[in-house]
């Protein structure tokens, strides 16, 4: 069961989430009287390493990351669902984002979710020990401007706050704050060109903290559906649980 005080927060996101996803709405009469087409996409991805900016989070071992994009008029529902490659589930997240692109130089997200992380534990049921699926369960609410140097290069702050809806296990308070700058296309040839998102992010949860350096690098060719991308994590200082060094390879199909 989830306690009130849960209940309540998770209310006020929704509230807060309708609140600037009405901000559309506001727009001027010729951008209403514009029809907006329906934005629809995807991206399947299996990676060598299923691994979370959330130590506690991460799988640990091979994984299938399934990303949909749906919405028009800055309203975006971008579900994001992850098993392992044998099946079992890892996590589910439901986040429901506002993109706000005040200008050709600055841009504004605002977003939230609930999510399911799920594991496995031993349980008595009957006096009988099984092996049952649990989940963590959590709210989320974020928020990352961004400001467009060019067309190559941005710098992005990202904040995000999340809360446990488990009183008694998992963590109850969480907070991630990051500098991205942002390279989206850096050109090696005609046809091939590299992403690069590198960043460096604070991270507490609950009573523990610790400062990390992140990037991700995918290498690409224009108009061609796949791609590879790898994650690569350092831990610089920290007292929360998790190794030093966690990366992965993935392959990308863009749907």
């Amino acid at each position: 069961m989830i306690d009130m005080s849960s209940s309540k927060r998770a209310f006020s996101l929704v509230i807060v989430l309708f609140f600037f996803c009405s901000l559309v709405f506001a727009q001027n009469q010729d951008s209403i009287k514009t029809p907006q087409p329906l934005k629809a996409s995807a991206n399947i991805q299996f990676n060598t390493n299923g691994i979370s900016l959330f130590p506690n989070l991460s799988l640990g071992r091979p994984a299938l990351i399934l990303n949909i994009y749906v919405g028009k008029m800055g309203v975006f529902f971008e579900p994001e669902f992850r098993w392992g490659l044998d099946g079992k589930p890892w996590s589910y997240i439901y986040w429901l984002r506002y993109k706000f692109r005040k200008s050709e130089k600055f841009g504004l997200n605002i977003g939230g979710h609930p999510a399911y992380v799920i594991k496995q534990a031993d349980f008595s049921i009957n006096g009988k020990l099984e092996n049952r699926y649990y989940t963590l369960r959590n709210i989320a609410g974020e928020i990352a401007p961004t400001y467009y140097f060019s067309k190559k290069f941005a710098l992005g702050i990202y904040y995000l706050r999340s809360w446990g809806s488990d009183k008694n296990y998992g963590t109850q308070k969480g907070e991630f704050i990051s500098l991205q700058p942002k390279l989206p296309n850096i050109k090696v040839s005609e046809k091939y060109y590299l992403a690069l998102y590198p960043q460096i992010f604070h991270l507490k949860l609950d009573d523990k903290q610790g400062i990390y350096l992140n990037e991700t690098l995918s290498i690409n060719r224009k108009d061609f559906p796949i791609n590879f991308s790898s994650i690569f994590t350092y831990r610089i200082k920290s007292s929360i649980p998790g190794d030093n060094i966690v990366w992965n390879v993935g392959l990308n199909f863009k749907l």
